[in-house]
């Protein structure tokens, strides 16, 4: 069959802006991804918010009392930009860009708590320290000329509470291209993976759908929160979210012998029916996949935690069982609300008295 003239492909599109504005807005969710999977590798917490105040904010901590903000515009341009470009202002824009990146994170009442802001642009730009032959992927305020900066006071000089903006201000160069940034994407968390679970089967186009639909549904979302929880749950994804994610779409089954053992475990010493034992060896294999996935803090502390306990405590009893009873009443409240059910923390119990502890 030959191929048939598309109706519509016969007359030009009268707008043709709306591909390049998607474009944009959908990298910016994309630098999003990136960041978090960055954070994740290091095994920072954090919430990462869409639209909120503005492209991107990331709150180090899920804890609000603690927490600080890093303040993200994000733009997908080819356009180099420069101090002049930064700092213009004419009658269809009456504020720069600078001004307009100031004004979200100056005199406001979370001023305090903001860190860094950042102004990113796959653009790049063109400042004096490039005509001296440097090229930084991030450049500092205080790197800039004292020309620069002072032109940049200056833009910002009538905005309330501007006097610190300035030391937290930095221009990014994104490592994600114009184009193609979800194959990108997509490769990264390949890579991760690879260098964090080295051996283990992973599905990164699952993770990939999962996280870039939800930033998408945050994004949408336009409503203001009072509530910090309620804000957590419905405009952020966290460190703890994404690493459920990747948890899922990585597999592997614990070692042969390992299993075997907790089978036996499970049937002559704690004197488990089938049912029962089902339950406890689920919750061991969650345990297991955190264990190779998850970056997250408080399961490092977890850990360590019940293995102390183990080594502490396994002198003076015969049998798993018994040890699991002594363990458990010597944990911290933390470790034992980690644990969505007793079936789940006796999985983690058995995994690191099996595998992880030297008796």
């Amino acid at each position: 069959m030959g191929s048939k003239t598309n109706p519509l492909g016969l007359e030009p599109k009268r707008e043709k802006s709306g591909g390049p504005t998607f474009r944009k807005y959908n990298f910016q969710y994309h630098w999003a991804f990136c960041r978090m999977l960055g954070e994740y590798e290091h095994g920072n917490e954090f919430a990462l918010f869409i639209e909120e105040h503005e492209d991107i904010t990331i709150a180090n901590s899920l804890n609000v009392d603690t927490t600080s903000f890093e303040f993200n515009q994000v733009k997908a341009t080819s356009k180099t930009h420069t101090i002049h470009s930064l700092t213009k202002v004419s009658k269809t824009e009456p504020q720069s860009l600078v001004e307009k990146l100031a004004s979200s994170s100056c005199g406001k009442s979370y001023s305090d708590k903001i860190t860094k802001v950042n102004f990113v642009s796959t653009g790049g730009y063109s400042f004096d320290l490039h005509k001296k032959g440097f090229d930084y992927e991030v450049i500092k305020s205080g790197q800039l000329s004292e020309d620069e900066a002072k032109k940049i006071a200056e833009c910002i000089a009538h905005l309330e509470g501007a006097s610190g903006f300035c030391q937290k201000l930095a221009f990014i160069i994104p490592d994600l291209p114009e184009k193609g940034f979800d194959h990108v994407v997509e490769g990264k968390i390949s890579a991760l993976i690879s260098k964090l679970a080295p051996g283990f089967k992973y599905d990164s186009n699952s993770i990939y759908d999962c996280i870039i639909r939800d930033l998408n549904r945050k994004g949408e979302n336009i409503f203001d929160y009072e509530n910090w929880d309620d804000a957590i749950r419905k405009k952020a994804i966290t460190s703890k979210q994404l690493s459920e994610v990747i948890e899922q779409y990585i597999s592997r089954k614990p070692d042969e012998n390992l299993v075997t053992e907790l089978i036996h475990v499970l049937k002559d010493e704690y004197s488990l029916k089938s049912i029962a034992r089902r339950k406890v060896v689920s919750g061991f294999n969650r345990y297991y996949a955190k264990k190779i996935a998850s970056r997250e803090s408080i399961l490092r502390e977890v850990s360590m935690d019940i293995v102390d306990k183990i080594e502490k405590l396994s002198s003076t009893h015969s049998n798993a069982k018994e040890l699991e009873l002594a363990v458990v009443e010597e944990l911290n409240e933390q470790t034992i609300s980690y644990f969505p059910s007793s079936e789940d923390l006796t999985g983690a119990f058995l995994y690191e008295f099996l595998e992880g502890v030297d008796l």
